[in-house]
């Protein structure tokens, strides 16, 4: 994985470290798709990602969470504004094993300074 979209996704496991669905939404690209065992969920406007984002953190908060951590499983750059990268991981839970899952992510360039943000995840292997 390029040095860039590891500091991507260091950011973004920081904001989730934090509990800060605002912060975890600032990842995204407005419009965006989560798709999860409990359905797609398609966020057209700003305000309704945070909300999604800011219950994913409580429901965290409320399981004891501690931290998270990931690892690159695989990684398929597409072109120079179009990355894929499929993560492994690890949510740290206070007096619980690790609860180990999958992501795949799709990050796009399209603004004019090139900020890579997430357009789609398929979280499909995560069970909440």
């Amino acid at each position: 994985m390029p040095a860039d979209i590891r500091e991507f996704f260091d950011a973004y496991r920081d904001a989730f470290n934090r509990l800060s669905g605002r912060d975890v939404s600032a990842f995204y690209q407005v419009p965006s798709m989560i798709s999860s065992a409990t359905g797609p969920g398609l966020f057209t406007d700003e305000q309704s990602l945070i909300t999604n984002n800011e219950k994913l953190c409580e429901i965290y908060r409320q399981s004891g969470f501690v931290k998270t951590d990931y690892r690159e499983c695989s990684a398929i750059p597409q072109n120079d504004n179009f990355f894929v990268v499929d993560l492994e991981w690890s949510i740290h839970r206070e007096q619980r094993l690790p609860q180990v899952f999958n992501t795949t992510y799709q990050l796009v360039r399209r603004d004019a300074v090139g900020t890579w943000k997430i357009e789609h995840v398929a979280a499909y292997s995560e069970t909440l």
